[in-house]
Formats: structure tokens, C-alpha cells, sequence
């Protein structure tokens, strides 16, 4: 009865040591993907915001050049 209790320990531990190497393998590739994902979000953060900022500098200058040309003709 002894032996049987042993056999079915080192079953068991087995069968746990390879679910937990099954399970460090899949979140160490789901870690690697989220920290792609979150790599390729803030580089379109960042392009989003250069392109939002060259607009925003564009309109700036026309704004000022039409002022300044509004002001050439009043005088």
C-alpha cells in the first residue's frame, strides 16, 4: 500500500513538473508578444503625435502669414 501511495506521488509531481515548464514556456511567449504589442503601439503613439504636431505648426504658420497679409493690406 506504501508503494502504491510513492507511485502515485511521483506521478503526480511529474505531471505538475510539466504542466508548470508547459506554462513558463506559453507566458514567456505571450509576455514576448504583449511587449511587441506594446512596442508597435507606441511607435504609432509617437508618429500619431508627430504628425498631429507638424499639422498643428502648419496651421500656426498659415495663421500668421494670413495675418500678416490681412495687416500688408490695411496699411
Amino acid at each position: 500500500m506504501l508503494l502504491a501511495v510513492e507511485i502515485i506521488g511521483i506521478i503526480c509531481m511529474v505531471t505538475l513538473a510539466g504542466i508548470s515548464v508547459v506554462n513558463f514556456i506559453l507566458f514567456n511567449k505571450i509576455f514576448g508578444q504583449l511587449r511587441y504589442k506594446n512596442y508597435l503601439m507606441e511607435k504609432l503613439t509617437q508618429n500619431i503625435y508627430m504628425i498631429a504636431s507638424k499639422r498643428d505648426n502648419a496651421e500656426v504658420c498659415g495663421d500668421n502669414s494670413l495675418i500678416s497679409k490681412n495687416n500688408d493690406k490695411s496699411e
